[in-house]
């Protein structure tokens, strides 16, 4: 068989197997543009991504009931697992007490006293997504060289 008929195949069986995750990519053209929540998620192989219902430790379950290893893990965002017990409980602890307040707390002095403490630097500024963190890493760049221009990378977050 050719390569282009094992190519084939493989897409058709894709499909067969994976129908709940079909039906979901196609009403996601109505709200998500092109179909995706991200747009890396367009370059997805074969003609639908898969969708996750569930995830705990290294391990995701599709709509489909297909079980999967994932070598991704959130883009190591949950480098540790999906869901461990200890994050989850102290996920809901916090969301009790305010999920983003926009102002500093106890925990965020905690927190950077606890970098200072395992990384020797004595002072710390928190990001929390690259859109937050980016100018700042650009600005103390500009500030160390002392250069007014730097390079930024097309289609890159963290470029």
């Amino acid at each position: 068989m050719s390569l282009e008929g094992l190519l084939a195949r493989e897409l058709e069986l894709f499909e067969r197997e994976h129908p709940r995750s079909r039906e979901l990519a196609e009403r996601a053209h109505e709200s998500l543009l092109s179909g995706v929540p991200m747009p890396w998620m367009t370059r997805w192989p074969g003609g639908f991504p898969v969708f996750a219902a569930e995830a705990h430790g290294a391990r995701f379950r599709d709509v489909d009931d297909h079980d999967y290893i994932d070598f991704c893990l959130g883009d190591t965002a949950a480098m540790t697992g999906h869901s461990p017990e200890p994050t989850v409980r102290a996920v809901a602890g916090q969301a009790e007490r305010g999920i983003t307040l926009m102002l500093p707390s106890e925990d965020a002095l905690w927190v950077g006293q606890e970098l200072a403490r395992r990384f020797g630097l004595p002072r710390w500024q928190l990001g929390v997504t690259a859109p937050d963190a980016n100018p700042v890493a650009i600005r103390r760049a500009r500030e160390l060289t002392g250069r007014p221009k730097g390079v930024v990378l097309n289609r890159w977050d963290h470029g």
